[in-house]
């Protein structure tokens, strides 16, 4: 799952996937690829999860979904 944000929290964003026992790649500028649950309804669950969280951390952060 790709996820976009600021450029500059990238690498932020990558670690804090990791520190929650995910695999986080920084794919390129403001890009993260991160591996969740196979099963769709529970990654869609877990991300808006750790997105709130990510959101309270970092609230100048914004965070979006790449794709569909």
């Amino acid at each position: 799952m790709e996820l976009r944000t600021e450029p500059e929290y990238s690498e932020r964003l990558a670690s804090f996937f990791t520190s929650l026992g995910h695999r986080a790649v920084v794919s390129g500028p403001g890009r993260v690829d991160v591996t969740l649950p196979t099963e769709e309804e529970i990654a869609e669950r877990e991300l808006a999860i750790y997105l709130r969280v990510w959101a309270v951390m970092y609230p100048d952060a914004k965070v979006e979904r790449a794709g569909p």
